[in-house]
């Protein structure tokens, strides 16, 4: 028993010694990361980049940071070297009684050296940026010197792309120069702050005079050679076309040009005060007010030749217009002897008369302008072409009044043509019914028969009129028509009616002792006496159906195939 608690007691002592011993170079190990990084905080090249701003030489507010930064680092030199002796002492005290306390004075080792270290990293960061600052300075001096030198040689070289603007540019020029001087003089005197206000503000300036020396030689130009050369041609060929007595839709074109050419010289002084947004849009409006002075003349010299010929055109359309319409109003006024006219054809040739007399005024004043030299070309070209139009139309209308009226004579013919044919059709009806020798006719079809030979007789009476209507007769036409197809499957049904009855009636004296036979026949007989035909074959043959089924069928289907 006592030999296993000596072993138990020598496994813990065991396993304590190895903790201790992990815990200790687990210590000695974040001790050493740390250590690193103070080591690399003492070889940062503060004081070496601190002696280089100082051989700047800096005055003003750059001085003043300066010796802040100086002494911030006069502050922080120290402190890396403390800590560079706390780590040594931390690794001492790993090795002794201490251990067990090490990790708070590692934790207060670590806090220490990352505050140390961004304080590094800072005071680093303004000394670069002082540098910068400097070297940025001296490489501006010299890029802005360079940039002048070309600004002075494109004004020289190119003066003729900018006119008299080229004073007002060599001023601007001058005057940056001016501040370009000075922070140059700053920036030698290392008075960064001072100097950077300036270059600031040149940069701003620079850019505007570099869009200026861009943007000016493109508003110039046409200033200067496009618009004066527009103008004096526009003005050149109005006094041409003036004498040559072209007339404009527009009042007044030379007054129009000269002010045209006023506003081009306004122009040309606010180019040369450098108001360059204004003459942006003074060129604009230059160039439109331009482009429709050439539109208004080019509009009356297209127009001239179309104008002229069709001038010619119009004269020979109205005059043949004119004899088509004299042809048709003699027409109608010979045809409205014989027929009536429903569709108000002689006034629509009259208001068709109307319509070339006032084509034909706008024509001859047209021609009467082009003859005293008064012409508008382009109105008389508008004027004309809408005319055409309108004769166009007018002559359509008196070719559709012609063959309306044209159809008279023919429709009149085939009517009478189509009477013959009723009167004849109503004599053929009544003697198929007359030989058929019936006693009488039921009254509905004897009614119906006389409305359509009334019909017919009151079409005979239309087209006997001294003047015809050939409206109503052509409706008058279609009712017979229609009413005469109707009489005759009438006339059908009633002969099928009684040649059917009759058979019937013939086969029922195959049944002399059949009662019902018997009576049916009885009663068939008097509804035919009474005219009652349809009545009468279906009671004689309902009854033979009943004695007999299908004979019915069978002597209607042989009669059918008789006589149709």
């Amino acid at each position: 028993m006592m030999f296993q608690i000596l072993i138990a007691i020598l496994v813990l002592v065991l396993l304590l010694l190895l903790g201790i011993v992990w815990f200790q170079r687990r210590a000695v190990r974040q001790i050493g990361e740390l250590q690193a990084v103070s080591t690399h905080l003492g070889k940062q090249p503060l004081a070496d980049e601190l002696k280089k701003v100082q051989q700047m030489q800096l005055v003003g507010d750059a001085q003043d940071q300066l010796a802040k930064l100086q002494k911030e680092y006069d502050r922080l030199a120290p402190a890396i070297k403390r800590l560079n002796k706390q780590g040594a002492d931390l690794q001492a005290a790993v090795k002794t009684n201490q251990l067990l306390t090490i990790n708070s004075a590692i934790s207060d080792y670590r806090t220490e050296i990352e505050k140390t270290s961004k304080q590094a990293d800072r005071l680093q960061k303004q000394l670069q940026t002082l540098q910068q600052q400097e070297a940025s300075h001296h490489q501006a001096v010299d890029q802005l010197k360079q940039r002048y030198q070309q600004y002075h040689q494109q004004l020289d070289d190119k003066s003729f792309e900018y006119g008299e603007t080229v004073d007002q540019l060599n001023d601007q020029l001058t005057a940056l120069e001016a501040r370009y001087t000075k922070f140059a003089d700053l920036t030698s005197k290392g008075d960064l702050e001072a100097a950077q206000e300036i270059l600031t503000d040149l940069q701003t300036a620079n850019q505007d005079f570099a869009e200026l020396l861009e943007k000016v030689p493109k508003l110039y130009k046409p200033l200067a050679t496009e618009f004066p050369d527009q103008l004096a041609e526009l003005k050149s060929g109005y006094q041409t076309l003036t004498k040559q007595h072209y007339r404009f839709t527009e009042g007044d074109l030379g007054q129009k040009i000269d002010q045209l050419q006023a506003k081009l010289t306004q122009t040309v002084k606010l180019l040369n005060d450098l108001q360059v947004d204004v003459v942006e849009q003074a060129n604009q409006d230059l160039s439109t007010e331009i482009d429709h002075l050439y539109d208004v003349m080019q509009k009356e010299l297209d127009a001239k030749p179309e104008a002229q010929h069709l001038m010619k055109v119009m004269g020979e359309f109205i005059s043949h217009a004119r004899r088509q319409n004299d042809e048709l109003t003699k027409e109608l006024k010979r045809l409205n002897l014989s027929y009536t006219f429903n569709h108000n054809e002689i006034e629509s040739a009259r208001r068709l008369d109307e319509q070339i007399k006032t084509i034909d005024k706008d024509y001859q004043r047209d021609a009467q302008a082009i003859k005293d030299q008064q012409a508008l070309y382009s109105q008389i070209l508008a004027t004309q072409k809408a005319n055409q139009q309108e004769l166009t139309a007018v002559e359509e209308k008196q070719g559709e009044i012609n063959d309306e009226v044209a159809k008279l004579q023919t429709d009149e013919q085939r009517a009478k043509k189509m009477l013959q044919r009723y009167s004849v059709d109503i004599r053929t009806v009544k003697r198929q019914v007359e030989r058929l020798n019936l006693p009488g006719l039921p009254a509905d079809y004897r009614d119906y028969f006389m409305g359509v030979s009334d019909e017919v007789k009151k079409l005979a009476a239309a087209l006997g009129q001294y003047k015809v209507n050939m409206d109503d007769v052509t409706k008058q036409l279609i009712m017979v028509e229609a009413d005469l197809e109707t009489l005759h499957t009438k006339t059908n049904d009633l002969r099928d009616s009684v040649e059917l009855t009759e058979r019937l009636l013939q086969y029922a004296n195959r049944f002399p002792n059949d009662e019902t036979v018997e009576k049916a026949a009885q009663e068939s007989r008097r509804l035919f006496g009474e005219y009652e035909y349809a009545k009468s074959l279906e009671k004689i043959g309902t009854a033979l159906e009943e004695v007999e089924p299908g004979s019915f069928k069978r002597l209607e289907d042989s009669y059918y195939n008789e006589h149709h």
